[in-house]
């Protein structure tokens, strides 16, 4: 009997240590990541496995357009560790500041990319789509071709839909045609206008033959696309002050101007795992590489917001400060 209870004292008193380690083990550790819909392919096939690889640590994402994202986090129906948008004005203008309760108080500035015009490679019109990318023909004109179905995202949740409509806008002074624009007729025309997710796999099934994307989503898919100069591709800091000339006001009321494509990541106060937190962030901070074989383009890391409020052991990976 007395053996017996010996026993019983012994396993009582092991049982919270043996919790404890179940829970620090790697396996048992996540982090939870929401993102811009475009990264969907690049987080589950590349980042993700690629984090849990090195740190142990499981990735749980979830992709929606940024703006769409924010809003959830700002309406307490999503409560992620890591929030990566694809517009530094997202973090600002929806979780920022004392009106959204400091939902985020601090960003870093992550990768570039820029707009190209990805097409169906069996398409029948796919000829005048490779002539084109091969800058015989006017993608333009190719769009405006009677037949073509094109597809675009939403300007209402999507940074990279409002940013095609800057595109267009900026394309139609760039080449002295004001009818470029009005190929989208409404912006939130019905005709062109679908989730990204959805876009994107209505091309790849064929059943539409266009569309705009980031250059990341395309090189992740493999599929061709037409490029656009610099002066409208949204992907080239040294044409900020042209981009700058575009802008557009959401049916929500956020006013968003054209300006260079940049995607930030932070820890808003909704983490639920800090030390995992801030284990993602600093693996994206410095897997440049990584990030360049999906198409992203390199920037400085820089810090939007109040720097003091960033995890001091990621401050060092961010040198510069974000300034619109």
């Amino acid at each position: 009997m007395a053996l017996t209870l010996q026993l019983k004292l012994l396993a009582l008193c092991a049982l919270p240590l043996l919790l404890a380690a179940c829970q620090d083990s790697p396996q048992s550790r996540s982090v939870s990541v929401l993102y811009a819909g475009s990264l969907a392919t690049v987080m589950e096939d590349g980042v993700g496995p690629a984090f849990t690889k090195a740190t142990g640590i499981a990735c749980k994402g979830e992709a929606h357009g940024s703006l769409g994202a924010a809003r959830l986090i700002h309406d307490r129906l999503r409560s992620p560790d890591v929030f990566i948008s694809a517009d530094p004005s997202v973090n600002e203008s929806v979780l920022m500041g004392g009106k959204n309760g400091d939902l985020v108080t601090w960003f870093a500035t992550l990768a570039s990319s820029q707009l190209v015009l990805a097409y169906n490679p069996k398409s029948r019109f796919a000829a005048r789509f490779e002539a084109a990318a091969a800058g015989r023909t006017p993608w333009y004109e190719v769009l405006a071709t009677p037949g073509v179905r094109f597809g675009r995202g939403d300007p209402d949740i999507d940074p990279k839909g409002y940013r095609t409509l800057f595109l267009f806008n900026l394309a139609g002074k760039h080449y002295d045609r004001p009818d470029i624009p009005r190929l989208l007729g409404d912006p939130l025309n019905p005709d062109q206008v679908l989730p990204e997710v959805a876009l994107l796999a209505r091309i790849t099934a064929g059943q539409f033959d266009a569309g705009i994307f980031y250059k990341h989503e395309i090189v992740a898919h493999h599929l061709p696309f037409v490029s656009f100069p610099p002066e409208i591709n949204l992907g080239d800091a040294r044409f900020s002050d042209v981009y700058a000339q575009a802008s557009y006001t959401t049916p929500s009321g956020e006013h968003v101007g054209g300006a260079p494509i940049l995607f930030t990541l932070t820890i808003p106060r909704t983490v639920q795992n800090q030390e995992a937190a801030e284990a993602f962030v600093r693996f994206l901070l410095t897997s440049p590489d990584l990030l360049g074989t999906f198409g992203f383009g390199g920037v400085e890391h820089q810090v939007g917001g109040n720097r003091e409020q960033m995890p001091s052991g990621l401050q060092s990976l961010c040198p510069g400060t974000y300034r619109p």
